[in-house]
């Protein structure tokens, strides 16, 4: 790796022998994203390089950013006015209302307006859950990292072609949720590169939070 012996990339503080050769070789199971985190490192790129570069893309020396970029301190997490934490407890609180309402509806279409209060709650409820899987993916290796079938069996639907979105925003969270369960082979170039980039960003934020705060446990909403 860059002219560098295994050896010393361990010693700059990247991964064991052994997750070099599997990495370099493409055998086993994908880099975690400890390991890629680690390669970034010791090769001196900016986060989420080793995975780009893993996914056939090329790497971004540190050298190449600004003083800003180089600083994850520089980019502290700050929430506008218009987001709120949101921790996976309420998620799941949110869930048991919204499923009782949809079973109401079903069985009561006589209702006026029921039937339509319904699926908009369910509409807002996906795009809930659809930020928590988005977190999740994240921190989790990203486009590089390793499948979850259980990702997939809870959240799914999540995870299909948005074939019947039709607001962009949710149409952009849909195809990165895609983008980063490896599901980004019909995305143009422009796309993958900008969803790498909020990828990238995305890490570089999980590496300044608090060490005891769970990565996975909270979303923006």
């Amino acid at each position: 790796m860059l002219n560098l012996t295994q050896d010393e990339v361990t010693a700059a503080g990247g991964p064991s022998d052994a997750a070099q050769t599997r990495a370099e070789n493409g055998t086993g199971p994908d880099p975690s994203i400890e390991t890629l985190r680690k390669l970034d490192v010791a090769l001196r790129w900016a986060p989420g390089s080793a995975a780009r570069t893993l996914d056939g893309g090329h790497p971004t020396p540190l050298e190449a950013l600004d003083g800003e970029d180089r600083s994850p301190t520089s980019r502290p997490l700050t929430l506008g006015p218009s987001e709120i934490p949101l921790d996976l407890d309420t998620i799941i609180e949110i869930l048991g209302p919204h499923t009782q309402i949809t079973k109401l509806s079903a069985a009561h279409p006589e209702v006026p307006g029921l039937a339509e209060a319904a699926g908009e709650l369910s509409r807002v409820v996906s795009k809930i859950t659809g930020a928590y899987v988005t977190r999740l993916l994240e921190v989790n290796g990203g486009p590089a990292g390793p499948r979850q079938p259980l990702v997939e069996f809870a959240f799914g639907h999540l995870l299909e072609e948005p074939s019947t979105v039709t607001d962009p925003r949710e149409l952009e969270e849909a195809r990165y949720r895609r983008f980063l369960y490896g599901r980004g082979d019909g995305l143009d170039a422009a796309t993958r590169e900008r969803f790498w980039r909020r990828w990238e960003d995305a890490v570089k934020l999980v590496a300044t939070e608090d060490p005891e705060r769970s990565g996975d446990a909270e979303v923006n909403a």
